[in-house]
């Protein structure tokens, strides 16, 4: 390439695609689509410029930055704003930067500085498939206070194939360096080729080892989740493991799940980590152990298999009956789930909401879950999850004007809970049945309160409580859950759509 010729171009931060009028020469008008870099001389008329700093008159503050839509396309890239970033999921679903901009903003807005990074390993793979090179300009000028001009300027000049400037040097005084350098991608095409192959191949995948029940056998057994030594119910003379052989876990398992909600989805039955894995189906025996499938457990990465491992047990009990009923014989299981029945009764109301109830969301519905462990922690923050589920959907408002049209006295103190009492004592004549009914949501309320906002000592007292009158944090959250359900359900009943 001419060094001289390349020396002489430069591209402006806001140079971009636009539509150019054409006018005279002897020709009739024309319009007509040009790149960004159109004014350049080949072979840069033919290159791809990645960023771009478009100036908007009358816009306050910073121009912003913006890059090459392919080039954020092809690396499948999404901008984060609160990490100012370009960014992907990686395999274990956290977000990474790849395209990050820095800005320094300082009293002198002269030296102010925005820099735009990329990974090296995204950047030479983007460059290599595009059959490009990356071509950079620079240009720097450094002077003290006392510069008052350039004189006695000793130049200096470099020239090599793929780095080439000149400049000069006026004592300590000042300098300037003005050049070009071209990088070529550090990747081959075959190296792209044999890092993608890789990834998809099976055969270098890692696989845990875990503890678990063999169907065949009824044996302990401790064996990889290697699909490639297992088998299946098609291969009846393996002797092999069967791939549906269960393996159980410590509830504790769970709690990297439900503690980051916007990574993980916890389903019922699945988990999932955003755009990197899931767990196709596990459930909670009566025992409170997590069981699922060897066959399962081989499809997460192997990191998050280590991470199961970690939790692995031998089984205190057998599986749920859901999951048998589910999973072997393949029907619909039919048994009555407190927390399932209340999330149904809350979806019910969401859909057509009356008044009085504020439709509460999918995902206050999908936070609340049953405590499965024996953490009274845990057990404290899904008590709170399911108070703000139901008992801070009553709207206070639109019970006031219902208690009104039904010829009550409002005081103004009287909040949700005493007006749902005075409404339904109103309308079936029936104080006592009315103070008990929602004498169950005040129980949930009082539990919350005790629970998140007093001192250790009363926490304690009632997880103790709640173990010996109910045996589990699960069957206490249950029970309530199974009492809150059926108070919701008969204020729907009485109240309507009032």
């Amino acid at each position: 390439m001419d060094h001289d010729r390349l020396s002489g171009e430069f591209v402006m931060p806001d140079d971009a695609w636009t539509i150019e009028h054409v006018s005279g020469g002897g020709e009739p008008d024309r319009v007509c689509l040009v790149p960004p870099l159109r004014r350049l001389d080949p072979p840069l008329d033919q290159g791809e410029k990645l960023v771009f700093k478009r100036s908007f008159a009358g816009r306050q503050g910073e121009t912003p930055v913006e890059i090459s839509q392919k080039l954020v396309h092809a690396l499948g890239l999404h901008f984060i704003e609160e990490r100012n970033a370009w960014c992907r999921l990686n395999e274990d679903g956290d977000l990474v930067d790849v395209i990050k901009i820095v800005r320094e903003n300082c009293n002198d807005w002269t030296q102010n500085v925005t820099i735009v990074t990329i990974q090296s390993k995204d950047f030479a793979e983007y460059m290599r498939l595009a059959d490009m090179a990356l071509f950079v300009f620079f240009d720097f000028t450094r002077t003290d206070r006392s510069f008052s001009g350039w004189n006695d300027v000793t130049p200096i000049q470099f020239d090599a194939p793929e780095l080439f400037y000149h400049g000069g040097v006026m004592g300590t005084r000042g300098s300037y360096v003005n050049g070009r350098m071209i990088v070529r991608p550090s990747i081959s095409y075959d190296q792209i080729v044999r890092e993608y192959s890789e990834c998809r191949n099976p055969i270098t995948k890692q696989y845990g080892t875990f503890k678990a029940i063999d169907l065949k056998t009824k044996e302990r057994i401790e064996v990889s989740a290697d699909p490639k030594g297992l088998s299946n119910y098609f291969q009846t003379e393996s002797p092999l493991p069967l791939e549906m052989s269960p393996a159980f876990f410590n509830a504790e398992v769970l709690h990297r799940y439900k503690a980051n909600p916007a990574k993980y989805d916890l389903e019922e039955r699945t988990i999932s980590c955003r755009g990197a894995w899931s767990l196709r189906t596990y459930d909670v025996n009566k025992e409170g152990q997590v069981h699922t499938y060897l066959r399962y457990l081989g499809e997460l990465p192997y990191k998050e298999q280590l991470y199961w491992q970690a939790f692995n047990e031998w089984p205190k009990g057998g599986l749920s009956d859901r999951a048998i009923t589910t999973d072997f014989k393949g029907e619909v299981y039919r048994g009555y789930d407190p927390l399932h029945q209340l999330k149904h009764s809350v979806r019910s109301l969401d859909e057509r909401p009356p008044s009085w109830w504020q439709s509460r969301g999918e995902s206050l519905i999908k936070a609340v879950r049953y405590p499965n462990s024996s953490s009274a922690e845990e057990w404290s923050d899904e008590v709170l999850a399911l108070d703000q589920l139901v008992n801070e959907g009553f709207r206070v408002g639109p019970l006031r004007s219902l208690a009104k049209t039904l010829g009550i006295e409002v005081v103004p103190e009287w909040r949700s809970f005493k007006l749902l009492e005075e409404c339904f004592a109103a309308k079936n004549a029936d104080a006592v049945e009315a103070r008990h009914l929602v004498g169950k949501l005040r129980a949930l309320r009082e539990l919350r309160n005790h629970l998140k906002g007093h001192a250790s000592g009363e926490k304690q007292k009632l997880a103790m409580e709640a173990i010996s009158h109910y045996g589990s944090y699960k069957a206490q959250f249950a029970a309530m859950a199974d009492d809150v359900n059926e108070a919701l359900m008969v204020l729907k009943g009485a109240f309507g759509r009032s």
